[in-house]
């Protein structure tokens, strides 16, 4: 039987790439499409670098697609965003 890896790495990945998006979009304008770009990358990158990844706050993520500083009310609006989406 085979085991899929697809979530074994880093269990709540579908969770953090909707978080990614969502705070790309909402806080920075940015384009989702670019989340799911990295994501696809990531997904390729061995198990040991995924989980290094992974550490990695969805805010810090998506700043850096947008490739921006996070003022304080943009952390304001993450925290308010990561909280309705149940992540935090």
């Amino acid at each position: 039987m085979a085991i899929s890896l697809q979530n074994t790495v880093y269990p709540r990945k579908d969770e953090y790439w909707r978080v990614v998006e969502r705070t790309l979009d909402n806080v920075f304008n940015g384009n989702p499409a670019d989340a799911r770009r990295l994501r696809q990358e990531i997904d390729t990158l061995s198990d040991d670098e995924q989980l290094i990844f992974y550490h990695a706050e969805p805010l810090d993520v998506a700043a850096d697609l947008a490739d921006v500083t996070p003022s304080s009310t943009q952390v304001q609006q993450y925290d308010a965003l990561a909280q309705n989406l149940g992540w935090i």
